[in-house]
């Protein structure tokens, strides 16, 4: 599957711990990433969301989509 494709098949807005399993890391150093101020994320009425954009961004393959 193509980047693009990946990126399309994800949520708009990622739960923590969907992130956490995405980037093979622990759920905590997501919450870090976000309170460090590296990684978008937004209130939800449900807990943290990250739009999978801010995710891709975050992730350095921002540009790839653009190309």
């Amino acid at each position: 599957m193509t980047l693009d494709g990946q990126f399309q098949n994800l949520p708009k807005l990622l739960k923590v711990s969907e992130v956490a399993a995405f980037t093979s890391t622990h759920e905590r150093t997501v919450r870090r990433w976000i309170k460090d101020g590296r990684l978008h994320a937004v209130e939800h009425p449900s807990g943290l969301r990250i739009p999978r954009r801010a995710l891709w961004r975050f992730l350095g393959l921002d540009l790839a989509l653009s190309a």
